[in-house]
């Protein structure tokens, strides 16, 4: 053979074993066994979770870690080291990130990017924590909430619409077999995410749902200018 033609063959070998790999690993691939490995911390052994065909509804780990949590309006995640670093805060620094406020904690004054660290006076470092002090507020119809807002301390009161409930947590988001992971190294995917196809309706319901109708030609806009219509719709006469 020459030279050249063993330079192809071996390209067509190489495109061979790249097709099959992204068939098998890719993240649309629903077939089995998949493996979700994460990257080895370190040089410790990479562990490995299997999605079997008895486990159509996902793989979920019993020691799965809380990401975030929700009371009256509040989101809350972890005030993780890589947050500190990427939001300037000080290394420090404890407590839950207020990522976003809606509804009552809108109201009572928090903004996106305070730190929550005490409600009525009791320290809150830890998502649990926030669950805790709260069932002990759940019958009543308001609570003093401690935060940092660049750097000074601040005090608010969060007032419900009757009783306050309790804060409710989840993991992070469900992500597919063999997703791509979008972020720094974290540890083993399984400790944040369950993984399986089910955890959330694809496409997205409160965005658009694909594909758009046709429309006739020259039809009277129905929403806001997105473009050219043709990009989105089928055009008929």
């Amino acid at each position: 053979m020459k030279p050249e033609q063993t330079i192809v063959a071996a390209g067509f070998v190489m495109i061979g074993l790249a097709l099959v790999y992204t068939l098998f690993h890719g993240p649309g691939y629903d077939g089995l066994p998949v493996s979700i490995n994460a990257l080895p911390a370190q040089g410790a052994m990479q562990s490995q979770h299997f999605i079997t065909p008895d486990m159509k509804r996902g793989f979920v780990s019993a020691g799965a870690q809380l990401y975030e949590g929700h009371w009256q309006g509040l989101e809350a995640l972890h005030l993780t080291d890589e947050l500190k670093k990427k939001l300037g805060l000080p290394m420090s620094l404890d407590g839950l990130l207020i990522d976003e406020v809606t509804l009552r904690s809108a109201v009572s004054g928090l903004l996106a990017g305070d730190v929550l660290v005490a409600v009525n006076g009791r320290a809150v470092v830890t998502l649990k924590d926030l669950v805790r002090e709260s069932r002990k507020l759940k019958n009543r119809d308001n609570a003093s909430l401690t935060v940092i807002r660049k750097g000074a301390s601040m005090n608010f009161t969060l007032r419900g619409d009757g009783p306050l409930g309790f804060a409710q947590v989840e993991t992070a988001p469900m992500i597919r077999p063999g997703a791509i992971m979008p972020h720094p190294y974290r540890g083993e995917c399984t400790r944040c995410h369950p993984i399986g196809a089910t955890g959330h309706i694809v496409p997205d319901p409160g965005g658009v749902i694909l594909p758009p109708p046709p429309i006739r030609a020259g039809a009277a806009l129905a929403h806001r200018d997105r473009g050219p219509c043709a990009v989105c719709h089928l055009i008929i006469n």
